[in-house]
């Protein structure tokens, strides 16, 4: 989604769903000081959009301000994987998620918590599928590894989308664990 028309659109849609998952994708791993590259919505499964941020900060800001109104509704319920990482994001940003949230990692947790909750191994156990690795676009983690901001925007805006959608697609495939581990 680009340019501002389309993402007040988008802005309005979103605001007509009461549960939507919510990725950020950065050229950084910390939070803290991490460099916007995009962020991804999924409202219903199989279905997403991402929204592009440029190394121009003022642009990334104005297009952050598009979703004041999204963000600040408290009505919502906010689905993600590892959230808090997109919540220092925002905040960083000098936005907040209002609203409810929903980790499916720390839901994944409580589930089972010895296992390890990254999205890709959940995607392949309880949804039968496997998503786009992280690797294929920067690489293997260390030194030689590059940076989601150095990605064509194909290949990212299909990552993203991908990440946002598999991760509701998951919160709806943990809430029976959830009830029937009785640890909701």
């Amino acid at each position: 989604i680009e340019g501002d028309d389309a993402i007040k659109a988008l802005v309005k849609e979103l605001l007509t769903y009461d549960e939507i998952c919510f990725d950020t994708e950065t050229a950084g791993i910390d939070a803290n000081d991490a460099e916007l590259v995009g962020f991804s919505f999924s409202a219903k499964a199989c279905n997403g959009y991402f929204v592009p941020c440029p190394t121009d900060q003022m642009r990334t800001k104005e297009i952050l301000g598009h979703f004041v109104d999204l963000f600040n509704d408290d009505k919502k319920v906010w689905v993600g994987q590892n959230l808090k990482y997109d919540l220092l994001v925002l905040k960083w940003h000098g936005y907040e998620l209002k609203g409810k949230i929903f980790d499916t990692m720390l839901a994944y947790y409580v589930i089972e918590p010895d296992g390890k909750a990254s999205m890709d191994m959940m995607s392949a156990k309880y949804l039968g599928y496997e998503p786009i690795s992280i690797e294929e676009l920067i690489g293997k983690k260390g030194r030689t590894q590059g940076s989601m901001r150095n990605v064509e925007l194909e290949k990212i805006k299909e990552y993203a989308v991908e990440d946002a959608d598999i991760t509701l697609q998951l919160k709806n495939a943990l809430i029976p664990l959830l009830k029937k581990n009785e640890v909701e």
